[in-house]
């Protein structure tokens, strides 16, 4: 009798760990999506998901992965505290998550990027995919970069790149000043900056150089206004994002200083309410991978904008996100698997399109991302404005310039260990 039911007790855990297994593999792959969904900077962590989640859903819609299984994106607000980024990516890991975005904050993703590359050492088979969304720091793909590490936006390298390409056509540029937050990747940028500019642009003399305490710290910005007039600057770089880029832009207007911004996220969709017309008040150049605003751009694109609109309430701001799920999605066709390793040797060398169809390239030595860049000045309405959260800006984006790939391609210090 004993030995009946111990074998009946074999049989059903057996069963019932199948039961689970099966069950597993018909599950929804989950995605942790690591972001500032509180404090400050809630607003750009709100719209970084609503991107993410949008392209999810697509995927959803159009079948899923393999056998069809849905994405599930898991929103964990890290409210921009360190400590809370170093708690979900472990929570995540305990729920059996194989997969993390993020990309509000350079600090959290090298945080990501660290502890990943620990864990997956330490837990082969069991390994974790960070697919960066929007973390920008250089050294994610040169000296920090890993095999498990794939980032879908340009580096700040490249973008700054692009900014002083478009700057040296400007002759009548004669004064910068850098103006940044002093964290990872504002730091990078500065240095980035500096180099950039004597190379490109030899003749503009950097006249100042600041670095802010960043994440909304920063409260009065006047002290900074009044260093950049007396500087005699006619224009600011900078890769400040977030209030501290929309409080620079309303103190710049209401102080009345004429200069030309040029920056990486100046006009994030979060910050069009809080800056208004500001906008309008200097010429703002930003560097984008699209044009959020183009009215010649082709119909599946208008036809998805209008479902963007509708779903999520704005103009979509990014086109990465489109393009990241994507490359997700034929990697893990081509692997045909689900485990994270696969997944990360397909998507090596990958090729996708923009939208106006030019390439974008995976680079297989340091897992970052390629493409042709614009160069847009925020306008008075043209004939498409940017609309956020249902508002409507009135302000539009103007293509001034094209970064072609290949004056952003820059060589890379990677040297990657792969499993």
């Amino acid at each position: 009798m004993i030995k009946i039911t111990r074998l009946f007790i074999a049989v059903f855990t057996l069963l019932t760990l199948n039961a689970c297994e099966k069950k597993e593999t018909k599950g929804p792959i989950k995605i942790a999506a690591i972001e500032p969904l509180s404090g400050p900077y809630a607003s750009v962590g709100q719209d970084l998901v609503d991107g993410i989640e949008y392209w999810a859903d697509i995927i959803n819609k159009n079948g899923g992965v393999l056998d069809g299984r849905m994405i599930e994106i898991v929103p964990m607000d890290n409210a921009m505290k360190a400590e809370k980024t170093t708690e979900l990516l472990r929570k995540a890991i305990d729920d059996g998550i194989r997969f993390v975005t993020q990309g509000g904050g350079s600090s959290h993703a090298l945080n990501i990027i660290k502890q990943l590359e620990k864990y997956n050492e330490r837990n082969p088979g069991k390994e974790i995919l960070f697919l960066n969304n929007s973390a920008v720091t250089t050294s994610f793909t040169n000296e920090h970069c890993t095999f498990y590490h794939f980032r879908f936006d340009a580096n700040v390298d490249m973008k700054v790149a692009g900014l002083v390409s478009h700057m040296a056509n400007d002759k009548s540029i004669k004064k910068v000043y850098l103006f940044n937050q002093n964290y990872v990747y504002g730091q990078t940028f500065r240095k980035t900056a500096n180099k950039i500019l004597k190379e490109k642009a030899p003749y503009v003399e950097i006249v100042g150089d600041e670095l802010i305490q960043p994440f909304g710290k920063v409260q009065d910005f006047n002290p900074y206004i009044s260093k950049i007039k007396l500087s005699g600057a006619d224009t600011v770089l900078t890769g400040n994002w977030g209030p501290d880029a929309y409080r620079f832009v309303n103190a710049l207007a209401d102080a009345g200083v004429k200069v030309k911004l040029f920056g990486i996220y100046i006009s994030q969709p979060s910050g069009i309410s809080a800056m208004g017309k500001n906008l309008l008040h200097n010429d703002v150049v930003i560097v984008k991978e699209f044009n959020p605003t183009n009215p010649k751009a082709p119909e599946w694109y208008k036809e998805m904008e209008m479902d963007y609109l509708n779903s999520k309430g704005f103009t979509p701001d990014a086109d990465r996100f489109r393009f990241m799920f994507e490359m997700f999605k034929a990697a893990i066709d081509k692997a045909n698997s689900l485990e994270p390793k696969d997944i990360a040797y397909a998507l090596e060398g990958m090729k996708g399109k923009s939208i106006d169809g030019s390439k974008i390239v995976m680079r297989s030595d340091d897992h970052q991302i390629h493409f042709d860049m614009q160069a847009l000045l925020v306008s008075e309405k043209v004939e498409q404005p940017i609309i956020y959260r249902g508002s409507d800006s009135d302000m539009s984006y103007v293509k001034v310039g094209n970064i072609p790939m290949e004056e952003i391609t820059l060589d890379t210090t990677c040297n990657m260990k792969r499993p």
